[in-house]
């Protein structure tokens, strides 16, 4: 694992936000590249990702799942729409 991404790691776990000073503090202290320093700095996420390579665009897309068994009222829909079957003919 990169150097930044241990850095973000740890600056996550902290459950207190860090005040400006404090960041910047921790980002020039922190064994950094000069280049992900200075992203880190500007708080330029675009920079740091192109550093890192990672993916200009991540997308998560959600489907619900098809399900062939109809659910009880299509069931009951079916039922009354249903015509008379044979042996209710013949009586």
């Amino acid at each position: 694992m990169s150097n930044v991404v241990q850095f973000l790691e740890t600056l996550a776990r902290n459950p207190k936000p860090l005040s400006a000073e404090d960041f910047t503090a921790a980002v020039t202290h922190a064994e950094l590249e000069p280049a992900e320093r200075q992203a880190l700095l500007e708080k330029d996420a675009d920079v740091l990702n192109r550093i890192l390579g990672g993916r200009p665009t991540m997308m998560c897309l959600v489907a619900p799942a098809e399900n062939d068994e109809p659910q009880d009222d299509e069931r009951q829909n079916d039922d009354e729409e249903a015509p008379p079957s044979e042996a209710s003919k013949a009586a």
